[in-house]
């Protein structure tokens, strides 16, 4: 198996950065360079024109003949890994009949998209893309200064400073037509992000027009205190974090049993909703 996750790695770093060299397999796996090159140079025997040696770079990159075997091609399991270290352990195991998981359906990201992005938020530096809004028939063209992941809502955004609106944004990663990297340094990083940096308390409790058995059912499902649960949210991602929660903020549901819970101090973060 450990040859098989050696692979995966390495498929994983070329199909979504794009190339792929001995370092990250070397701290992953805890072995020498050697070793590392041994795995390259194994892969390539397999997967012959695959790869190729950039010098300049110092890393193998993909050529059109790539075709990764190894990996899922999902977005989620490239920030598996690079959030938390996953690593897939490829052990054949039966599924149990008493633990099924419903998967959300799986939102396509183009590795074309995450590549110039990933190098942008590496640097500092700006991609040049075309995104397409809900608000635009056609898609607009601008200049965008990433600084980070987020998942909400099941689906991927990327936030950052875009020039032409003048502020900080949130982009879904699935409605990029194109973006290729720009290399302008950022003058407006992470440390501007105004809504980003700045923390708020969500307080949410039961709905209360719930009846008081009701009520105590949310109060144990959700380990409240004092009938309160206190969730922290950047404030840049208050609305993502309500939605998630299905919580709605400018109308109830008609049936309580449908909104469940209720945030019971709006007015002080209906600012970070609508500014």
């Amino acid at each position: 198996m450990e040859l098989t996750q050696r692979y995966w790695m390495l498929e994983l770093l070329a199909y979504w950065e794009g190339k792929v060299n001995t370092k990250p397999l070397i701290k992953a796996f805890d072995i020498s360079r050697q070793s590392a090159s041994a795995i390259i140079n194994k892969y390539l025997a397999s997967n012959e024109n695959t790869l190729v040696y950039d010098v300049t770079q110092k890393a193998y990159l993909i050529t059109e003949a790539f075709n990764p075997k190894f990996i899922n091609k999902t977005v989620d399991e490239y920030f598996d890994w690079q959030q938390v270290g996953k690593i897939p352990s490829f052990q054949s195991r039966e599924p149990s009949a008493s633990q099924i998981r419903i998967q959300p359906l799986p939102r396509y990201v183009d590795p074309s998209v995450m590549r110039p992005l990933l190098k942008a938020m590496k640097c500092k530096t700006a991609v040049d893309c075309e995104y397409l809004s809900v608000t635009n028939n056609e898609p607009l063209g601008r200049l965008v200064y990433p600084h980070s992941f987020v998942k909400a809502a099941n689906r991927w955004h990327v936030r950052g400073f875009c020039a032409l609106r003048d502020n900080y944004l949130d982009f879904v990663l699935s409605r990029f037509r194109s973006v290729e990297y720009d290399g302008d340094e950022a003058s407006y990083t992470e440390k501007e992000d105004v809504k980003w940096n700045t923390f708020v308390d969500l307080i949410l409790a039961p709905d209360p027009r719930l009846s008081d058995i009701q009520k105590q059912a949310l109060e144990k499902d959700f380990n409240m205190k004092d009938g309160r649960l206190i969730v922290k949210a950047r404030g840049a991602l208050v609305k993502y974090t309500l939605d998630d929660l299905q919580i709605k903020t400018k109308m109830l549901e008609a049936d309580p049993q449908a909104q469940q819970l209720v945030c019971v101090n709006y007015s002080d973060i209906k600012r970070w909703l609508y500014e």
